[in-house]
């Protein structure tokens, strides 16, 4: 064996494996786009509320507070 079959060999070698790699990545891509249609289709659709969660019930003084903070910040 000279270095010239070696280096034949390792490039097949590579390439095979590389195929394989590109090979098995495409499957699980179609694999996964195949599974999430299928639980797309019968998963019910989750209705959100409008309404916020966020408590609106701040005072004057906690607003004043911070108001006053900000400004002393960017003075700065």
């Amino acid at each position: 064996m000279n270095i010239t079959n070696l280096l034949e060999q390792g490039v097949e070698l590579m390439l095979l494996g590389m195929g394989m790699v590109f090979f098995i990545l495409g499957m699980l891509v179609f694999a996964i786009k195949g599974v999430s249609a299928v639980i797309q289709r019968y998963e019910p659709v989750v209705e959100h509320s409008s309404k916020s969660s966020v408590s609106t019930d701040i005072s004057e003084d906690i607003v004043t507070a911070i108001t006053i903070a900000v400004q002393r910040f960017r003075s700065k």
